[in-house]
């Protein structure tokens, strides 16, 4: 079960940032502005925002293998409609829907897995489930700067459908045609949903407002690293992409370092927070290599930041939903949470791509850094209101 939900997720994630790592070569080929390619991904980013806060309150009624089945089907016939269209007015709307059916998909995994795993083996599911992000980060740019090198960028959009369209049928062969037997019931079926109380309503809203911010920075960095390596170092658009291969690489560590950090501390505010004010750190490391030029320097700072916020996604995402499972709802938190970090995707990708165009790169880290900060002030106010609830901590 854990990895039919992760290959799941890591095939998602091929077909989703493939956009994002080819972006350099589609601006160069079509000759459209960042701020128009940017508007691309913010559109795929607001229907999965928009769909995840729908999909995490209507997942516990989901039949698993059907919905996501569907979702990466239908994920596999829009990506191969990407490069068939050669109009970017378009390409907005086709990668739209992209974004609304594997919207489906987080948090259908989460409740799957929050259903089926036992406590005992739940930590083992937390580690597992921060690693597809990654993964399928790495098959986006890989894929992307094999064929931009040797072939076109669109030949990644058919790579992406058919990674799609085979762990489709994996999944929907794999699940089988009994559903497994459930280890616990849905809290709304089980009666052991936990009073909900002024602190802990106010704590979710600091998680929700931690996580904006982690999708702003996050989704900022996977967007235009490439295009500020090509544009800053006079590197080729392949090896900008080929660079950026070690960001998903780095965070692959990230997974298990967030998970010893939570067997030492159970506050998710006090984790977010900490990784936060590293977060500022690092902007201002990478504020000032990019006066300096030393690429091997920025490279660093950039692996490190993506993974900074690839834990503090998964804190955000998997620890948070499936530690309060028997509280609240691991479906519906999942798909809350995940909804908010893609309200600072959608944001990141159109904004950054104008700020960059009209002011540099300097104000686009001079923005990231401000970002973090503030996360990490409302983090901060999290660990407050999570003192006065301790059974959040429980």
């Amino acid at each position: 079960m854990i990895f039919i939900c992760w290959l799941a997720y890591a095939a998602a994630y091929v077909g989703r940032l493939n956009y994002s790592a080819s972006i350099v070569a589609i601006v160069a080929e079509m000759g459209v502005a960042k701020s128009q390619a940017g508007l691309v991904s913010s559109f795929f980013f607001f229907a999965y925002g928009a769909g995840q806060l729908v999909n995490g309150i209507l997942s516990r009624k989901y039949n698993s293998r059907v919905m996501v089945f569907f979702s990466l089907f239908t994920s596999s016939l829009l990506n191969l409609a990407m490069p068939l269209c050669g109009d970017i007015s378009v390409m907005k709307y086709i990668w739209l829907a992209n974004g609304a059916v594997q919207s489906i998909l987080w948090s259908t995994l989460i409740k799957t897995i929050s259903e089926h795993i036992s406590d005992k083996k739940i930590s083992r599911a937390i580690v597992v489930m921060s690693t597809p992000v990654a993964a399928g980060t790495l098959g986006a740019y890989g894929l992307s700067a094999l064929f931009v090198k040797f072939f076109s960028w669109k030949i990644t959009f058919f790579a992406a459908s058919a990674v799609l369209f085979a762990a489709s049928f994996a999944w929907f062969v794999l699940y089988g045609r009994d559903a497994p037997k459930k280890i616990i019931q849905p809290v709304e079926k089980s009666g052991s949903r936990s009073r909900v109380t002024l602190p802990l309503v106010l704590c979710l809203v600091t998680v929700c407002l931690a996580g904006v911010a982690n999708g702003f920075v996050k989704d900022g960095i996977n967007t235009w690293v490439p295009s500020v390596l090509y544009e800053g170092f006079n590197i080729s658009q392949s090896f900008s992409i080929l660079l950026t291969l070690l960001l998903p690489i780095v965070s692959l560590c990230g997974a298990t370092i967030v998970a010893a950090v939570h067997k030492k501390i159970r506050s998710v505010s006090l984790m977010n927070m900490a990784f936060y004010v590293i977060g500022v750190a690092v902007c201002s490391g990478i504020l000032f290599t990019l006066k300096i030029k030393n690429l091997a320097l920025l490279m660093i700072l950039f692996t490190l930041t993506a993974c900074l916020m690839s834990m503090i996604n998964n804190v955000i995402t998997s620890i948070f939903p499936l530690d309060m499972r028997r509280k609240l709802g691991s479906g519906f938190l999942a798909g809350l949470v995940n909804s908010f970090c893609y309200v600072g995707s959608t944001v990141t990708s159109y904004s950054l791509g104008s700020v960059a165009q009209t002011r540099g790169w300097n104000m686009v880290f001079v923005i990231m850094l401000c970002v973090c900060a503030a996360a990490a002030v409302a983090s901060l106010i999290g660990i407050i209101f999570e003192r006065k609830n301790v059974d959040i901590l429980s």
